[in-house]
């Protein structure tokens, strides 16, 4: 058999292409610093977005001044008198001096124009041209009111008979509160604001922004509306004023003459003058009670804005609609002091702790002769409410929330307005039994007020 000789080849490596090598090593380099800028861009771009949104900036609480101490009324009631005393006796050579002092009083500052107001009601005769001056001088107190209003539009939609949607709209007063540093906030009565679709803003200089809502009050229609500074210019800024809130809770302010201002005749930026006929009138609400306030000033069903006092001060929130038929067209107010914790955590952005009572005081009377304990009564426990499910019955008196004792209703109140919704309180309550009245505590997981 011949023998076979096979080739065999030895295999080269294939030479190294430096100038292909060095391009990759370039494009690559290039890449990297292409993706690294694309990256910085990016991160520059979005990362204060991002941050915004994983640690938002909380605004600045706000905090409505409490009222200052009533003064003494017996007092005042000097005062006043000494003050009428020295007008009955004027002779007749110093009419003319007194004419003199009214007319040189119309020619103070704006920020006296209240006093003014005050001191000229007090004298004895006025002339013709004294009650011109009087006028003008409410005029200009009604001016620098105004520019702590606002005129909030609520968009909403709504369906016809044919099943076509479409847009209303809804107007109310507003009073410029306060700002928390990010937002103007807003406070108005109306329930159509918290379903708007959208809502307008208008300031006094005529100009529009929008807003959002903040919180709303089920039970009064309080609504707290912002609008972010930012949008703000500043030409609107400068036109406006914050609201300032007076003292409604005074034992005298029965006859106290007043302004409403806002849309009380249901025109926007209309006024009208009267006097209040009372303060003490009691709404019964859950989980609180609040005065409000009557006056003698027609007006309309649809009316917004607030009572305001002679020196621009906000004695009260108008409330839609009278208390009864026969005084619907008459202008009632919400007192201002009794909602101002309320529009205060509303404006802050906090819910209102629910317990689900209405209730009353335990006046010294009843507590002497029927031997009912001191504290909050409660009249009725609202169905589902967290007070129902644990078993809170009508005739309770409510002696201790939490650690707070409680010997008034507006104990209650206050206690409560310090809760937030999901607070496990010990509530403690008296009822009575066929032994009298016997101590029973509930442990209750506070709700979110509907």
């Amino acid at each position: 058999m011949d023998d076979f000789e096979f080739v065999t080849e030895t295999i080269k490596k294939k030479p190294i292409n430096k100038k292909r090598i060095g391009l990759k090593i370039l494009f690559n380099i290039a890449m990297g610093v292409l993706f690294g800028i694309v990256a910085c861009l990016i991160f520059v771009l979005v990362e204060p977005k991002l941050y915004a949104k994983m640690y938002p900036e909380k605004p600045n609480l706000i905090s409505i001044p409490k009222d200052e101490i009533e003064e003494n009324p017996e007092e005042i009631s000097t005062d006043e008198e000494n003050v009428t005393n020295v007008a009955l006796n004027t002779a007749p050579e110093e009419e003319n001096a007194v004419s003199e002092t009214l007319s040189e009083k119309e020619e103070t500052t704006d920020s006296s124009s209240g006093a003014v107001v005050n001191q000229i009601i007090r004298e004895k005769e006025i002339t013709l041209d004294d009650y011109k001056s009087l006028y003008r001088q409410i005029g200009t107190v009604a001016a620098e009111a105004s520019r702590s209003l606002a005129l909030v539009t609520a968009v909403s939609n709504e369906t016809d008979w044919f099943m076509n949607t479409y847009e209303t709209g809804n107007q109310t007063t507003g009073i410029i509160l306060a700002d928390n540093g990010k937002e103007l906030l807003i406070i108005a009565n109306s329930n159509n604001i918290s379903s708007a679709k959208d809502i307008d803003v208008k300031f006094c200089n005529g100009k529009s922004y929008k807003g959002t809502v903040k919180k709303s009050d089920s039970d009064t229609g309080l609504t707290v509306v912002a609008v972010n500074l930012e949008d703000i210019d500043d030409n609107t800024k400068n036109s406006m004023a914050m609201a300032t809130l007076g003292n409604s809770s005074l034992a005298n302010l029965t006859g106290t003459p007043v302004m409403a201002l806002g849309s009380p005749l249901g025109i926007s930026d209309s006024m009208a003058m009267g006097s209040i006929t009372s303060n003490k009138h009691i709404f019964d609400i859950t989980d609180s009670n609040l005065r409000y306030i009557t006056t003698d000033i027609y007006g309309s069903t649809s009316g917004s804005g607030v009572i305001i006092d002679l020196e621009g001060k906000v004695l009260g929130i108008i409330f839609q609609g009278g208390t009864s038929n026969d005084t619907k067209n008459l202008i009632h107010a919400y007192a201002i002091s009794d909602i101002k914790s309320k529009i205060e955590k509303l404006s802050n952005g906090q819910d209102l702790a629910y317990l689900g009572i209405k209730g009353t005081d335990v006046t010294d009377e009843i507590n002497e002769e029927l031997g009912v304990p001191k504290g909050a009564y409660v009249t009725q426990v609202t169905v589902d409410s967290p007070a129902m499910k644990e078993g809170i019955q009508n005739g309770d008196v409510i002696i201790k929330l939490g650690t707070n004792e409680i010997n008034s209703f507006k104990d209650y109140k206050d206690a409560m307005l310090k809760c937030q919704p999901g607070d496990l309180m010990m509530v403690t309550v008296k009822r009575l039994s066929k032994d009298g009245y016997i101590e029973l505590s509930y442990e209750i997981v506070l709700g979110t007020k509907p």
